[in-house]
């Protein structure tokens, strides 16, 4: 027992570290792109709440996680407003998304076009109702300094950098290197492993989105040989590194933690009532958890036909995979406001379904 329990929570870092190092290079490259672009291109986003609440649909209905992180990497620093924020999680389906485009193509097209309508009728409602509000004190925003006008921020030789190389850039350079290795070549953190106590079993991204992430830390990690000491040391290391790597990490482990312990104690058999309405709330309650496997029942459960589509739709307005952990770390406050009016409407939604049996 106490074996099993060391692997698990060698598991759980494995994953939590990985998922940081995903977030991060996602900051990264925000952090990158603002700089070049002298925040011209996040000012323009922060006085667009049309495009914000389009962009935040867009991203959080492409499958996986990538999305969700980038909205919420935006949203925490001040470039996109809660009702970008709220459309992103009602549009997301996480991971799930990917099954159940595996299970039942045509629906979840269907499905889609329906989140996507509702996340942005939300999101302006969402807009306009707390725009007024202040939803997060943001004390991290993406800095501008004067060293970073175009002769400063541009590319410097890589021979020089390499010769006289900071301790930041040998940390960032090593960390990137570990996350593309971790991604490409690392042991599975989404439970492919064959066995019963494949204790990452609800983690299902496919192969190709780690690519996907692997490249754009390569890319990042190019970047890191020919940029300034003054972006590295001030914004990538300064900004991004010191204030973000421990308090997302170790949120994430700790939510992790609290997943895999607490699930098994959830009895499966009540998923199976016999009260639609009941197994709805039941799917709100669960998807409020951060985190892919419960929300992968319901999938599967649907496509067995055992539940109603409303049950379906609920569970997918209200969870948004793990992606929102980072908000979670961020601003509890946030991510309980969000969750709160995505179980509302994902209740609302999914018992009007049910009311007037809307199915395929």
């Amino acid at each position: 027992m106490k074996l099993y329990s060391m692997e698990l929570i060698l598991s759980l870092l494995h994953t939590a570290l990985t998922l940081t190092g995903i977030v991060l290079v996602m900051m990264l490259m925000i952090e990158f792109i603002n700089i070049r672009s002298q925040g011209r291109w996040l000012n323009r986003m922060k006085n667009n709440v049309t495009g914000q609440i389009l962009l935040g649909t867009f991203m959080g209905l492409l499958p996986g996680c990538f999305g969700t992180f980038f909205i919420v990497s935006l949203f925490t620093h001040g470039n996109v407003g809660f009702g970008a924020l709220v459309a992103t999680l009602i549009a997301t389906s996480g991971d799930e998304a990917f099954l159940m485009f595996s299970m039942f193509p045509l629906q979840t097209v269907i499905i889609h076009i329906g989140l996507a309508v509702i996340a942005i009728l939300v999101g302006y409602a969402v807009h306009f109702t707390f725009r007024k509000k202040t939803i997060m004190v943001r004390e991290m925003h993406f800095e501008i300094h004067q060293h970073d006008h175009a002769h400063e921020h541009g590319k410097s030789s890589v021979r020089n950098n390499l010769k006289n190389i900071t301790f930041p850039r040998a940390l960032l350079i090593f960390g990137l290197a570990l996350v593309i290795l971790n991604l490409v070549f690392g042991t599975d953190m989404h439970g492919h492993e064959e066995g019963e106590h494949s204790v990452m079993k609800h983690f299902h991204f496919e192969e190709y989105i780690n690519y996907i992430f692997a490249g754009l830390a390569f890319l990042t990690l190019l970047a890191s040989f020919r940029l300034p000491d003054h972006f590295i040391n001030e914004h990538l290391w300064g900004h991004v590194i010191k204030k973000h790597f421990i308090k997302v990490f170790l949120w994430t482990f700790g939510a992790l933690v609290l997943i895999e312990f607490a699930l098994p104690e959830l009895n499966a058999e009540m998923w199976m009532k016999e009260n639609p309405v009941t197994l709805l709330l039941i799917a709100c309650l669960i998807g409020v958890i951060p985190e892919s496997g419960p929300h992968m029942v319901f999938v599967t459960m649907f496509a067995g036909g055992y539940i109603p589509l409303g049950v379906l739709m609920g569970s997918s307005i209200v969870q948004d995979g793990h992606g929102a952990l980072p908000l979670l770390a961020e601003s509890q406050k946030s991510f309980l406001l969000a969750k709160f009016i995505n179980v509302l409407i994902g209740f609302a939604v999914g018992y009007g379904f049910i009311l007037f049996n809307v199915g395929f």
